[in-house]
């Protein structure tokens, strides 16, 4: 039985996955953007985990390329920018499945730095978790073990009861090795789907 739905933030509860703000800088300051995909699978964990700042971040992603980017403010600006896109319909789904008796977790990838960003912007959703769970206020991040632990204790639920709603494979994969239910995100209705249909099984 699914007792709790536990969400991810970015790309659940944001209606962007990446910081696509950043991509449109790039683009206009003529730098490749394969370059911050490769920094980004490279670093952005450190980041997320309290390990690095956003400018110690980008100085490892500029180092790594050889590049002495000017105007740099601009792009850790549009970074922070990019987490602001809120998902509407995810909490509208969060606020209908609090009113049918599920608990509700929060389970994040998340820069201490932005975490006040994400307690005022996103204070509704905030509101309707029983549990939560930043990755970089803990100094653990996705997809490990023991991050997914910490929520479930915090929940105060079984690991069968839970059911966790991630836009990454390997974070829900994490999960299912963790006991839970997982669903990739790929967009609201077909989540809403998956979930009513893991319900009956």
């Amino acid at each position: 039985m699914i007792r709790a739905v536990v969400f991810d933030f970015g790309g659940v509860m944001t209606a962007a996955t990446m910081p696509m703000r950043v991509k449109a800088v790039a683009d206009a300051m003529g730098l490749d953007w394969g370059i911050f995909v490769e920094g980004f699978r490279k670093y952005r964990l450190d980041y997320d985990r309290g390990d690095k700042t956003l400018k110690e971040m980008y100085d490892a992603i500029f180092g790594d390329a050889g590049l002495a980017v000017a105007e740099r403010e601009r792009i850790e600006a549009a970074d922070t920018a990019s987490w602001l896109y809120r998902n509407e319909k995810t909490l509208e789904w969060m606020k209908a499945l609090k009113a049918r008796g599920f608990k509700i977790g929060i389970l994040t990838n998340m820069a201490p730095a932005f975490a006040p960003l994400f307690r005022s912007h996103f204070a509704d959703f905030i509101a309707l978790a029983d549990a939560l769970v930043i990755s970089g206020e803990e100094h653990l991040t996705k997809p490990d073990p023991a991050i997914y632990e910490l929520l479930r204790a915090r929940i105060g639920l079984p690991a069968e009861e839970l059911c966790f709603i991630d836009d990454l494979e390997v974070n829900c994969e994490a999960a299912r090795q963790c006991g839970w239910r997982a669903i990739r995100f790929l967009g609201n209705a077909q989540v809403v789907a998956e979930f009513e249909k893991a319900l009956l099984e």
